[in-house]
Formats: structure tokens, C-alpha cells, sequence
């Protein structure tokens, strides 16, 4: 005669209250832990991590072989970034904020050409547009899936704005970067 099987296994019901203590078990297990977190309205905001935009672009001034302005930005944006890097063959200074809205926008200051400029990234921005910031005409180089890019020729450098800010924010930025005059250089 076959053996009758554990009660455990026997039914629906056994079953469930099985995989309550399981789960109970792990949940022990994760509150010890402390590696998980209840949310029900979502991940929380951590805080920026801040970066010294104005010691990094007055290296970048001395180091780099065309002007580098710092810009006054709004109180509520946060440096949160900083690079040199190359584009093409051309050296270009990258500064980023996190904006009050916790949005992105980076400064990338460059002697690239500006056709260089609107493909900053790699990816191509076939369309171009013209607008007005404080007097002062920005060349707006858009395309599809990719941030827009704001190109400003002063003759001896170029300026561009680029990531996921609102317009309002980049116009803030224009308008700031354009009337800065260059750090010092050596």
C-alpha cells in the first residue's frame, strides 16, 4: 500500500499559510537588514552631490587655451558636475547644474566649431533654430531622442547649453554665461 502524503502537502489551504510564514521569514530577514524600504509614494530625492564649479573653471582658464566665463547662476541650482573633455579634436570644458526644479543643465564651453558643437554628444541635431536672449541671437540645434543644444559664437570661443531643463532655464543660463567676462588666464 502507497503512503498517504504529509498533511503539508495536501491542500490549497496548507499551501498559503506555508508561503505566509515564508514571507514573514523574509521580511524578518530585510527588517534586520535594513536593506529594504517601504515607499508608497515613491523613491525619495537624495540630496545633490555639490562640486566647486568656480575653482574647476578658473583651472580650466589658466589651463585650457581659450576664455572660460563662470556664470551666476540662480540660488537653487547646485553644481553637481565637472569635466575637461575632448570633442573631435578640439578640448571643450563641461559644467553641470541640478536646477531648483531638480532638472539638468550643463555649460560646455569649447574652441570647436560650432558644427562640432551640435553634435556634442554623438548624435546628430539636424535641425536649427534661431532665438533672442537678451539682444544676443543662440543657434537652438534640435533633433530626434536628443536633448536640444544652445550654441553661442563669440568669436574666440563657442558656448553651449545643453540637457533636460525647462527653455526658462536655459534662457537663464544664456543670458548669464553671455554677460560673464572671462576668468583670468595665467
Amino acid at each position: 500500500m502507497a503512503e498517504a502524503k504529509p498533511r503539508i502537502l495536501q491542500g490549497n489551504r496548507d499551501m498559503f499559510w506555508s508561503m505566509v510564514v515564508l514571507m514573514a521569514i523574509v521580511g524578518a530577514f530585510a527588517g534586520i537588514t535594513g536593506m529594504c524600504s517601504f515607499s508608497p509614494t515613491g523613491p525619495d530625492q537624495g540630496p545633490v552631490r555639490e562640486f566647486d564649479a568656480q575653482a574647476s573653471l578658473e583651472k580650466d582658464a589658466q589651463t585650457l587655451g581659450f576664455p572660460i566665463r563662470l556664470p551666476e547662476v540662480p540660488e537653487g541650482w547646485t553644481s553637481n558636475s565637472g569635466r575637461v573633455q575632448g570633442i573631435s579634436s578640439f578640448t571643450s570644458s563641461h559644467t553641470g547644474w541640478v536646477t531648483g526644479d531638480r532638472t539638468y543643465i550643463e555649460l560646455i564651453q569649447s574652441d570647436a566649431p560650432e558644427d562640432v558643437l551640435r553634435s556634442v554628444d554623438g548624435e546628430p541635431r539636424p535641425s536649427r533654430t534661431m532665438i533672442p536672449v537678451a539682444g544676443t541671437e543662440w543657434s537652438i540645434y534640435t533633433g530626434d531622442d536628443v536633448r536640444p543644444v544652445w550654441v553661442l559664437d563669440t568669436g574666440d570661443v563657442r558656448l553651449g547649453i545643453t540637457g533636460s531643463a525647462p527653455t526658462s532655464d536655459f534662457e537663464t543660463m544664456a543670458a548669464s554665461v553671455q554677460d560673464a567676462e572671462p576668468l583670468p588666464a595665467r
